[in-house]
This record gives C-alpha cells, sequence and structure tokens, in this order.
C-alpha cells in the first residue's frame, strides 16, 4: 500500500504483483481528522497492537525514558492515575516500559495506537529501526 499525505486529503493506492494499480482512493482529511475520529494506527500493514507485542521485548530493553510516553497517555485519559502511579514507581527505565506496556495492550486498538504514536514522537529512532527490520 502506498499511501501519501497531501497536505488535505489522503490519497491510497494498491499496487498488485505487476505492479499495476488495482485500487486508489482518496479520503478526506475531515473524515480521518483525530478531532473528529479516534483512528487505529497501523504501520507499515500491522495494527498498534501487534506492532507493540511483537517487539515488546526490544521496545522494554530500547526505550530510554518511559515517562513521557506515560504522560501522554495519561493526559488523553488512556491510563489512570494508579496505572500512572506504578509505571513512575518503577526504578528502572526496562521496569517502566514493562509496566506502561502491561497497562496499554489490553485496552485495544484506541489506546495502542495513541501509544505508538508517543513512541513515535518520542523515540523515533528505535521505531523506525523497528520498522524496517519488520518488513
Amino acid at each position: 500500500m502506498i499511501m501519501g499525505n497531501t497536505g488535505v486529503d489522503i490519497e491510497m493506492e494498491l499496487i498488485g504483483e505487476d505492479e499495476r494499480t488495482v485500487w486508489k482512493s482518496v479520503v478526506s482529511k475531515d473524515v480521518y481528522s483525530k478531532d473528529s475520529h479516534p483512528t487505529t494506527l497501523i504501520l507499515i500493514g500491522i495494527p498498534a497492537e501487534e506492532f507493540l507485542q511483537n517487539h515488546r521485548a526490544i521496545l522494554i530493553q530500547g526505550v530510554k525514558n518511559a515517562k513521557p510516553i506515560a504522560d501522554v497517555l495519561r493526559s488523553k485519559g488512556m491510563i489512570g492515575d494508579e496505572e500512572y502511579s506504578r509505571i513512575k514507581a518503577e526504578t528502572t527505565e526496562q521496569d517502566r516500559m514493562r509496566e506502561l506496556l502491561n497497562a496499554v495492550l489490553p485496552k485495544g486498538p484506541e489506546v495502542t495506537g495513541a501509544c505508538l504514536k508517543a513512541l513515535i514522537e518520542h523515540e523515533h529512532h528505535l521505531v523506525k529501526y523497528l520498522s524496517e527490520s519488520s518488513t
């Protein structure tokens, strides 16, 4: 799938094995705007939950600072005060990230999508590496 952000709309095109376009569509910004509809974040063709589960061990070892990710999720009401406190109480970054993933993964696509989006924002090099290694 090829996705190009046109600044206003998203153009999508599905190309077959013979390199010919088999499907093409345009999604208006009004339809996908995060303010109007929560969306599931999909990275390299897999849902955020699957990405987080598939790369759990590397994320636990590789995330340098889990607190900003927890801050984003708490500010959006996606993790509660108790979960946030447990994450912050951990003494190592690995344990913080482990606790964060334990809090996020059972909550479904909207929360896992927000978590992945926060990871992209705060740990973009790691997410890029994992995305490229998955292809």
